[in-house]
């Protein structure tokens, strides 16, 4: 079984490439649908994200042909994106898949939505019977991607300002649950942030903009409250977490205001978390009481560096699993063709001996019954001895992808051991003996 995947992605094609050249959704039921398929294939599956564009085929297929259905597809020539295109093919396309699927070879490395992805190319796929003989792969790769988030620590740890901030206040809170939280701003951090901070089952989030338009739509969007702006010293008040992420040119919550909204509750543990720059939280605001923690977009960027030295150093338990899961496919590969042919050998030479020992009993019909057994059994015998040898070695084969395949290629060559031949020989082939 022959696979390749071509493809460009993050790393390798800048946004102005990728979005021309992925493949929409509609676009590609069209494909899937199309009778104007890829010369050869048996088997296409496509991944299309906002990072990456791939095509999985399988088949005695041509690259350029590959490329021609991806041209007619996003009515883009080749030569515009032929730079930033990678290939590969065999173990090496397999092993391509399983770190997609793992998330390591993502823009936010471990991420898990990529598993998704994967596995929703593989659905579509299916849906429009097109997978074929790419099936068993992506098994696999759905099972790597699993083993990675389960068997290691890849995908954990905060990665974002949203999830960093959760883990700040979860270090002293435990659970912020029963927390109430307030959002100043409701820009593009801000918006990060407070969907992180929903997901969490608060008590009770906030969202408090200059523009009340702006600051409704996004309370709208995730189901939360939102105020006034004259409502900011109350708000905070009543908030266990504030974080402010503004574009204003100075400081939005100073020390005295501060200090003015922590006398209701003067031991209440209070997170302030300063996303903005230049920055919107007075930093004096921490000497005010012990239980007031107040972090700048510094902090909470080296716990995200932090968090991703942790995840770099999961990789290599990763690429193990991908390595264990590789072998385990190639096995199952190669163990499929060395099967096939070894099966196609015995049941030619097993039909040809039994054609051989019917004319020979024609010539010798005088034998007794237990003599025509003997000769038989003589026969196989010789024929089991004889192919006994091959058998072992060839076994071994499918543990080297190239030379087994290479080796596979020699012997139905060699004993012109067609498609055609191994189908038909699965069948019963017993002559059976004259004289029984």
């Amino acid at each position: 079984m022959k696979i390749q995947v071509v493809g460009v992605n993050h790393i390798e094609a800048p946004l102005s490439v990728r979005e021309r050249v992925a493949i929409a959704p509609p676009v590609l039921v069209d494909a899937y649908q199309s009778r104007d398929r890829i010369r050869h294939e048996e088997g296409t599956v496509v991944l299309s994200t906002c990072n990456r564009t791939e095509i999985y085929v399988a088949g005695d297929v041509e690259l350029a042909d590959v490329l021609t259905w991806w041209e007619r597809m996003v009515g883009v020539n080749r030569g515009e994106f032929s730079d930033a295109l990678y290939w590969w093919e065999g173990m090496e396309a397999a092993r391509h898949l399983f770190g997609v699927a793992a998330g390591i070879d993502s823009m936010v490395l471990g991420e898990t939505q990529i598993l998704g992805q994967v596995k929703d190319a593989y659905q579509i796929a299916q849906e429009y019977g097109v997978a074929g003989q790419l099936h068993r792969i992506f098994q696999y790769a759905l099972k790597v991607g699993k083993r990675s988030h389960s068997e290691t620590e890849v995908g954990r740890n905060a990665l974002s300002l949203g999830y960093a901030v959760v883990e700040l206040a979860k270090k002293v809170f435990g659970s912020v649950q029963d927390r109430s939280a307030l959002i100043i701003g409701a820009g593009e951090t801000a918006q990060l942030v407070a969907r992180h901070l929903s997901a969490q089952g608060l008590k009770s989030l906030t969202i408090l903009n200059r523009t009340d338009r702006l600051g409704a739509r996004l309370a709208q969007e995730i189901g939360v409250l939102t105020v006034d702006w004259a409502q900011l010293e109350s708000a905070m008040a009543r908030a266990d977490i504030v974080v402010s992420c503004t574009s204003a040119p100075g400081f939005l919550v100073t020390r005295e205001m501060a200090a003015r909204t922590l006398k209701r509750n003067p031991h209440q543990f209070r997170f302030f978390f300063d996303l903005a720059v230049p920055r919107d939280i007075d930093p004096t605001v921490a000497d005010l009481s012990r239980s007031v923690f107040v972090y700048d977009i510094d902090d909470v960027t080296r716990v995200v560096d932090a968090n991703l030295q942790k995840r770099r150093r999961e990789v290599f338990k990763v690429d193990r699993i991908i390595q264990e899961e590789v072998v385990q496919f190639q096995d199952e590969v190669g163990a499929g063709q060395v099967g096939s042919v070894i099966r196609s050998l015995r049941d030619k030479a097993e039909t040809i001996r039994q054609e051989e020992l019917a004319k020979a009993m024609v010539r010798l019909p005088n034998l007794s019954e237990d003599e025509r057994r003997v000769v038989a059994d003589t026969t196989r015998l010789i024929l089991n001895k004889f192919l006994n040898d091959a058998m072992v070695s060839m076994r071994s084969w499918g543990q080297d992808e190239q030379k087994g395949s290479s080796y596979i290629a020699a012997i139905r060559e060699l004993f012109r051991l067609t498609d055609e031949d191994a189908a038909a020989m699965t069948r019963d082939t017993h002559v059976a003996l004259p004289g029984k």
